[in-house]
C-alpha cells in the first residue's frame, strides 16, 4: 500500500476517517509497513503479531469514528507496562513475566478505539535519561543517530518522532517522559500524580512514579490524558478528581511566568540550549505573558535530593527480592544505583523528609507571585559516545531541571 498519510497526528488522521478516505486498516498496514523500513531495531522490545494488530483495526471497521475518542489511532507502550499475554521485561530479561491482566491505563485506551502495537524499550528498571542502558539495544535520537535518544522512555518517545505511532505510553520519575521528548522533538506530558493508575506498571519510585504521554502536539497529548484520566480504586496512589483539559493559550496573557535566574541556568556548555530558552522566554513575552527571573537554589536542592537522597530507596524496595536473588542481571550502571539504596537507613529517609518541608516552605513563597514556571527541559544532549565514556555525570546532568 502507498504511504499517503504524511503525519499520524490526531486530527489528519481524524479527517480521514471521517471522509471515508481511509480505515483503520489502512493506517496499520502504513504503520507496519513503515516499522519495517525503520533502521533504528532498538525502539521495540516487543511487537504484537501482524495479525493481532490487523484484527483488532478491523474490529474498529463497523463502529462509527464519531463515538470513540481515539478511534483508529495506532499507539504503542513502555517495557514496563502491562500489556495482558505478552512479556513485560523492565528491560531486563531475566525480570520478564507475563501477565494475565493488562494495566488499566491501557485497557481504558483500547476501549477507546486506540490500536496497540508494541511495547518500548527503555533504559533497565526506567533507571535513566539516556536511552542507552538496555540490553535490547541502544535507541537512537530521531533526527541524528549520533546522538542519544533520552531516557528512560527511549523507545515510546522515537516511536512518535518517526511517525510509527500517533501516541505512545512512558513512565516519568525524574524525567523519564520529559527528557526523550524533548531530545526527539515532540511533547512529554507528565500528569499529576494518582491522575492516570499505575497499577500494573513495573514501579521505579511508587510514590512519585506517573505514567506519562508522548505525542506529536499538545492537543493531542492532552486527549489522551482525558481519556486516561480515570480514578482507579484498586491503585492505592490514585487521586480522585474531575480533570477535563482545558486550551487555555488565549489567558497566555494573563499569566505571570517564572524563570530561574540566569545566574542559577546552566547549559553545561550548549550555547545553542542557552540561545533556544531564551527565544522561549521571549516567545513568552510577546503573547503577554509577565516573566519574573526566580531564585532556582532551593529548587535545586530538591532536585539533589532525589537521586542523592534516600529516595533511590524506592528503586531497591520496588525489585528488593530480584535485585538481592539474581544481582548479576542488572546492567553494571543500573546495580551500582539501585544498589545504593540498599544502604539508606530509615534515619536517613526522615532526615531526607524533614528538609523536603523546609524546602517546600522556603519555596511556598514563589508561587504567590507566578502561575507557572518555564524552564528548559534538559541544559544539553550528549552523543552515545559521550555518554558511553561518562554514564553516571551525563545522566545526573541531563536531569537538573526534571528531578
Amino acid at each position: 500500500m502507498c504511504d499517503s498519510v504524511q503525519s499520524l497526528d490526531f486530527t489528519r488522521l481524524r479527517e480521514y476517517y471521517l471522509n471515508g478516505n481511509l480505515k483503520p486498516i489502512d493506517v496499520v498496514k502504513i504503520v507496519l509497513e513503515r516499522i519495517k523500513k525503520q533502521l533504528d531495531n532498538a525502539i521495540w522490545i516487543t511487537r504484537l503479531p501482524e495479525n493481532d494488530i490487523i484484527k483488532a483495526a478491523e474490529k474498529l471497521s463497523d463502529q462509527d469514528p464519531k463515538l470513540l475518542p481515539l478511534y483508529g489511532l495506532p499507539f504503542a507502550i513502555k517495557d514496563n507496562i502491562d500489556f495482558a499475554g505478552f512479556s513485560t521485561t523492565a528491560a531486563c530479561p531475566d525480570y520478564a513475566y507475563i501477565p494475565i491482566l493488562s494495566a488499566p491505563v491501557v485497557d481504558v485506551l483500547m476501549a477507546a478505539g486506540a490500536i496497540l502495537i508494541g511495547k518500548t524499550n527503555m533504559d533497565q528498571f526506567a533507571t535513566g535519561l539516556v536511552g542507552t542502558r538496555s540490553p535490547y539495544g541502544v535507541c537512537s535520537n530521531a533526527f541524528d543517530p549520533k546522538y542519544i535518544s533520552g531516557g528512560s522512555s527511549a523507545g515510546s518517545a522515537v516511536a512518535v518522532s518517526a511517525g510509527l505511532v500517533s501516541f505512545s505510553l512512558g513512565t516519568d520519575t525524574a524525567g523519564s517522559g520529559r527528557v526523550p521528548a524533548s531530545f526527539n522533538n515532540i511533547v512529554g506530558l507528565k500528569p499529576s500524580r494518582g491522575l492516570i493508575s499505575t497499577r500494573g506498571v513495573v514501579p521505579a519510585c511508587r510514590t512519585l512514579d506517573c505514567v506519562s504521554i508522548f505525542a506529536l502536539n499538545v492537543a493531542d497529548a492532552s486527549e489522551v490524558l482525558d481519556v486516561v484520566a480515570v480514578f482507579d480504586k484498586e491503585d492505592p496512589f490514585s487521586r480522585k478528581g474531575n480533570f477535563k483539559s482545558e486550551n487555555s493559550s488565549n489567558i497566555i496573557g494573563e499569566l505571570s511566568i517564572g524563570v530561574p535566574s540566569e545566574d542559577d541556568l546552566k547549559f553545561f556548555g550548549n550555547y545553542d540550549s542557552k540561545y533556544l530558552f531564551a527565544e522561549a522566554i521571549n516567545n513568552a513575552v510577546g503573547l503577554g505573558a509577565d516573566i519574573k527571573e526566580v531564585d532556582f537554589t532551593p529548587f535545586y536542592e530538591v532536585a539533589r535530593l532525589l537521586y542523592e537522597g534516600p529516595w533511590v530507596a524506592e528503586r531497591y524496595q520496588a525489585i528488593r527480592n530480584f535485585f538481592d536473588q539474581k544481582p548479576e542481571s542488572l546492567l553494571p550502571v543500573i546495580y551500582e544505583i539501585i544498589g545504593g539504596g540498599s544502604r539508606i537507613t530509615a534515619a536517613d529517609a526522615f532526615a531526607a523528609d524533614y528538609r523536603l518541608h523546609e524546602l517546600r516552605r522556603i519555596i511556598e513563597p514563589v508561587w504567590h507571585d507566578v502561575d507557572m514556571m518555564l524552564m528548559p527541559t534538559a541544559g544539553t544532549i550528549y552523543t552515545k559516545a559521550e555518554v558511553e565514556e561518562n554514564p553516571v555525570q551525563l545522566n545526573s546532568n541531563l536531569g537538573t531541571y526534571t528531578n
